[in-house]
């Protein structure tokens, strides 16, 4: 358990240092390329999740914009306990800076994840399995823990391409997605 343990944060160390060293201008390409990769998959959604940047993640400032363009609700994750909930996202959005020194949405009033139709997730590694390795600390596979990959929300990860790996050493609790978003492909599971 401890080698898998061992592997996985020797893993997590080396893909957030390649995404990391992308270039302002290659962060900004992939961005672009991510929203038009994404649009297919809105067809009758209304509420979903995005996530703020962080550590060289793929941002999805663009699509957020492109959202609400479009008169869709975004919202974004609260860490609550040691789950996720979700709150709305508006310009004009008041922030805060939870206990790992992300800004999340100052609300009383949040969504649980069952309640959303698609949740975009930042992601540290994956593989063409749809394996995804996070940060580490399991709120997104607690959060959707008991979801059954037919019923909502949609979950697809987004990521540079220099995340992916041959193969993840996946856990029980890793939650599965049903695509995972890339600047030039996308994985269907």
């Amino acid at each position: 358990m401890t080698s898998l343990l061992d592997s996985r944060q020797r893993l997590r160390r080396q893909l957030r240092q390649a995404r990391r060293h992308l270039s302002a201008d290659e962060q900004q390409t992939a961005a672009q390329q991510i929203v038009e990769r994404i649009i297919p998959y809105l067809s009758d959604i209304k509420h979903i999740a995005l996530y703020l940047t962080n550590d060289g993640e793929i941002s999805p400032h663009l699509l957020c914009e492109y959202l609400w363009l479009q008169g869709l609700h975004t919202y974004l994750p609260v860490v609550k306990d040691k789950h996720l909930v979700f709150a709305s996202y508006t310009p004009d959005t008041i922030w805060q800076e939870n206990r790992f020194g992300i800004k999340e949405p100052i609300t009383t009033l949040y969504k649980e994840g069952n309640e959303l139709d698609l949740v975009v997730l930042p992601l540290v590694g994956f593989d063409e399995q749809g394996g995804r390795l996070g940060m580490g600390g399991g709120f997104y596979d607690r959060t959707f823990a008991d979801k059954n990959s037919a019923e909502a929300p949609l979950l697809i990860g987004l990521a540079h391409d220099c995340q992916q790996v041959k193969s993840l050493p996946i856990e029980n609790w890793d939650v599965p997605l049903q695509a995972i978003i890339t600047p030039s492909q996308t994985i269907l599971v």
